[in-house]
C-alpha cells in the first residue's frame, strides 16, 4: 500500500472530504509556523516527506466532472487532515499573492483551479478539499473567497483556520525585498511545493481498516490521544471479529459516526482539548463500567473488558457489547458536554426554553463552584436514564449545587473528597437505582454531623472571621450568589458578569469598605483602633463586588457612599456606590456611616441568607443518618484544570 507521492499526483482527479469522525482543524501558530519554515528551507534535489495521507474513496460519492472534463472522484482523509488543509491554505494565499502580478495571472489561476477549486461543466463550484461539520461553511465562504463573507468564526477550529489563513498570508507578503525578488520568492515557493513536496499515501478500502493501519503504525508525527486510540482499537476490533461481512462494516460505520458526533459535540461545547477527551471516557466507564476510579487505564481498560481472547467463541457477544459501548459514549458525550460547559449555545438544546433555562442557570452555577468531576458520572447517568423528565435533573443540580458550596468551599474538604462514594452511586442509578433512593444516597454522602456543623458555625458566626473573608476560596462565588439574588429581586440580572470576577480576580473584583490601609485617613483612625482595623478589614461583612475597587482606595466612606446622580466637572456620573449599578453597592449605599457595628450587622445579614440559599433538608434521611466521616484524601484527583482549559461555563 505504500506509495509516496508529490503534490501534483496526491491531488490529481482526487477530492478529499474530512470525515465528521475526525477533529476540526487543530493547529495553532507554533505547528503552521514550524511547516512555513521547514518548506522555505527546501531546495533541490532534497525533498521534502510532509508524512503520512490515508484516504478512503467513497463509493457512494458521485464522480465530479470538471469543465474541461476531468474526472474527480471523492476520497475520504481518514489521516493526515491537518497538513492537509494546511497545504491548500498555504495555495490559497499563494494563488492570491500572485494574482498581485498580472503576468502570473495564469499561474495563479492553475494554481487554484488544482488545488483549492475547480468549475464544473454547469459552473458549480468543485472543492478540492472539504472540511467537516461547521466549519465547512466557513472554510468556504470566509477564508477561500476571494471575496470572503464578513462572519465571526464560533467554533475553535473556525478560528484557528481564520488564523492560520493570516499567519500565512503575512509570510507571503512582501517585505522590504523589491517587487522583482517578491515575484522570484513566490514562484519559488511553487516550485517547492509541487516540485519537493511529497507524501506518503496509504489507500485502504473502508475507512473501518484504518483502524487495522494505525495499530501496527508506530509513529505518526504526534502522539494518538486516549480517543483515538480507543477508537482504532474499535476499528481493529470490528474488522476482526469473527462474524458475517456485513455485521462487521456495521460497527465500523457505527464507531465512524458516534465519534463524528463525540467530536463535534466537544468542539461545538470549546472542549476539545486532550484533558477533556479523557475526562469524557473516564466518566462515562465509571458511570458504566467500573465505578473504581484507580482501575481506569484509558484504551488498556477497553481492550481488556472488550478483548478478542476474552470473546474467544462468542464473537457474536463481543459485537453486541462493542456496539453497546460506542453507542453509549456517544449519548453520554452531550450529557458530558452540558454539564462540563452549560453555558454553550447549544446546552440542554433538546429541551423546551423554561426548563432549559433552568437547567442552565443552575448548571452554571455548579460549574463555578469548580468542582465537579465527582458528579459528572451522577450528572451523566441522570440526564440518560431519565431523558424525558428534566426536572429530576434540575432537583439533581441544585442539590449538587449546594453540597458543593458547603462541603468543598465551606468546610474546606478537598475535590476528591467523597468522590468514590459519588462514582459508585452513579454506577447505580446508571443500572437501576430509583431517583429518589439516590438524592438520599447524596444526603448521607454529605451530611456527616461534622459537615453540617461547620455549615451552621459558618451561618451563624457572630464575629470576624479569617476563614471566610478575602482570600476565601467561595468569596467570589459568594458574593456574585447575593449579588444576583438581590438583582433577581427586583427583576433583573447583575450588572457583573461571574467571567469578569474570575477574570479580574479578587484585587480588582473586591472592594473594601473599610480600606486595607488607613494610615493617612482620620476619618476611618477615628472608628478603628489598629487591631480593629486588622480584625475587621477582611472580613465577609466588609467586603462587596465592585467595578470600581482602584477610584475607591482608602477614601472615607462619606466619599465612597456619594450621592445618586452626582456628576463630576466632565458631567459624567461620579464612580460611588450611590451610583453603582451593582446592587450590594447601592445597599452600602444607604448606610449613614460604616463603623464595627456596621461590619457585624452586614455579616449577620449575609450568612442569614446564606443558610437559607443553601440550606438542605435532611428530614428525609432514615435512621442510621448521615455517615460520620472525614474528609479523604486516599483517591487520585485528575480534575482538569479549568483555567488552563477556558471551560468557558461562566
Amino acid at each position: 500500500m505504500d506509495n509516496t507521492l508529490s503534490l501534483p499526483t496526491l491531488f490529481n482527479q482526487r477530492i478529499f472530504r474530512i470525515p465528521d469522525y475526525q477533529r476540526g482543524y487543530a493547529w495553532e501558530k507554533e505547528q503552521v509556523g514550524e511547516l512555513l519554515e521547514d518548506l522555505w528551507l527546501l531546495n533541490a534535489p532534497r525533498r521534502h516527506y510532509a508524512g503520512t495521507i490515508v484516504l478512503c474513496q467513497l463509493p457512494d460519492a458521485p464522480v465530479e466532472m470538471g469543465s474541461d472534463g476531468t474526472t474527480y472522484a471523492t476520497h475520504a482523509v481518514v489521516d493526515g487532515q491537518q497538513r492537509l488543509t494546511t497545504i491548500v491554505l498555504l495555495l490559497n494565499e499563494l494563488s492570491r499573492a500572485l494574482e498581485a502580478y498580472p503576468d502570473f495571472a495564469d499561474l495563479a489561476q492553475g494554481i487554484r483551479k488544482n488545488y483549492v477549486e475547480t468549475k464544473s461543466l454547469d459552473k458549480w463550484s468543485i472543492y478540492k478539499l472539504s472540511l467537516n461539520g461547521k466549519a465547512d461553511d466557513f472554510f468556504k465562504a470566509s477564508i477561500l473567497p476571494e471575496t470572503p463573507r464578513v462572519e465571526e468564526p464560533q467554533l475553535r477550529a473556525a478560528a484557528r483556520l481564520r488564523d492560520a489563513k493570516k499567519q500565512i498570508a503575512d509570510y507571503l507578503r512582501r517585505g522590504d525585498e523589491s517587487e522583482e525578488e517578491h515575484r522570484q520568492l513566490l514562484t519559488a515557493w511553487h516550485g517547492k511545493l509541487t516540485q519537493l513536496l511529497h507524501f506518503n499515501l496509504y489507500e485502504v478500502e473502508k475507512e473501518a481498516e484504518v483502524g487495522i493501519i494505525f495499530e501496527v503504525m508506530n509513529d505518526r508525527g504526534k502522539p494518538l490521544t486516549e480517543l483515538e486510540k480507543v477508537k482504532n482499537y474499535l476499528l481493529y476490533a470490528s474488522r476482526s471479529l469473527d462474524v458475517a461481512e456485513s455485521a462487521s462494516d456495521g460497527l465500523g460505520d457505527a464507531v465512524n459516526r458516534a465519534w463524528g458526533v463525540i467530536l463535534e459535540n466537544l468542539m461545538a461545547a470549546g472542549l476539545g482539548s486532550r484533558g477533556y477527551e479523557d475526562q469524557l471516557l473516564q466518566m462515562h466507564w465509571i458511570k458504566q463500567y467500573d465505578p473504581q476510579a484507580k482501575n481506569w487505564d484509558g484504551v488498556k481498560s477497553v481492550k481488556g473488558k472488550f478483548g478478542l481472547r476474552r470473546y474467544a467463541g462468542r464473537h457474536a457477544d463481543l459485537l453486541i457489547a462493542l456496539r453497546e459501548y460506542v453507542e453509549d459514549l456517544r449519548d453520554s458525550s452531550a450529557a458530558f458536554c452540558d454539564a462540563r460547559n452549560p453555558r454553550w449555545a447549544g446546552a440542554f438544546g433538546a429541551f423546551p426554553d423554561g426548563v432549559r433555562n433552568d437547567l442552565r442557570y443552575w448548571s452554571a452555577k455548579l460549574t463555578r463552584i469548580g468542582v465537579i468531576r465527582a458528579f459528572l458520572p451522577l450528572l451523566i447517568a441522570t440526564r440518560q436514564r431519565w431523558p424525558s423528565d428534566p426536572q429530576k435533573y434540575v432537583e439533581l443540580v441544585e442539590l449538587c449545587e449546594a453540597f458543593a458550596f458547603r462541603i468543598y468551599r465551606i468546610w474546606g474538604a478537598k475535590s476528591n473528597y467523597r468522590e468514590s462514594a459519588m462514582f459508585h452511586l452513579a454506577y447505580e442509578v446508571a443500572h437501576g437505582m430509583e431517583f429518589g433512593e439516590a438524592v438520599l444516597e447524596i444526603k448521607r454522602a454529605y451530611g456527616s454531623r461534622e459537615a453540617r456543623r461547620y455549615f451552621g458555625e459558618f451561618t451563624n458566626a457572630p464575629d470576624p472571621s479569617p476563614d471566610y473573608g478575602y482570600g476565601w476560596s467561595g468569596l467570589g462565588y459568594f458574593l456574585y450568589e447575593y449579588e444576583e439574588d438581590l438583582a433577581e429581586a427586583k427583576g433583573a440580572s447583575p450588572e457583573i458578569s461571574f467571567s469578569e470576577i474570575a477574570k479580574a480576580g479578587l484585587k480588582d473584583s473586591i472592594e473594601h469598605v473599610l480600606p486595607q490601609y488607613i494610615g493617612d485617613r482620620p476619618y476611618w483612625q477615628e472608628r478603628f483602633t489598629a487591631s480593629e482595623h486588622e480584625e475587621y478589614v477582611h472580613d465577609v461583612g466588609n467586603l462587596a463586588l465592585t467595578k470600581w475597587n482602584p477610584h475607591f482606595s482608602n477614601k472615607p466612606f462619606p466619599e465612597k457612599k456619594g450621592e445618586f446622580g452626582a456628576r463630576t466637572e466632565n458631567g459624567e456620573l461620579t464612580r460611588c456606590y450611590a451610583n453603582s449599578l451593582l446592587c450590594q453597592e447601592q445597599e452600602l449605599a444607604l448606610q449613614d456611616d460604616w463603623t464595627k457595628e456596621s461590619i457585624n450587622a452586614r455579616r449577620a445579614k449575609l450568612l442569614a441568607w446564606a443558610a437559607e440559599r443553601w440550606r438542605v433538608d435532611f428530614s428525609d434521611l432514615d435512621g442510621a443518618g448521615a455517615q460520620d466521616v472525614e474528609p479523604d484524601e486516599d483517591q487520585p484527583n485528575d480534575e482538569v484544570d479549568e483555567a488552563e482549559e477556558g471551560a468557558g461555563a461562566s
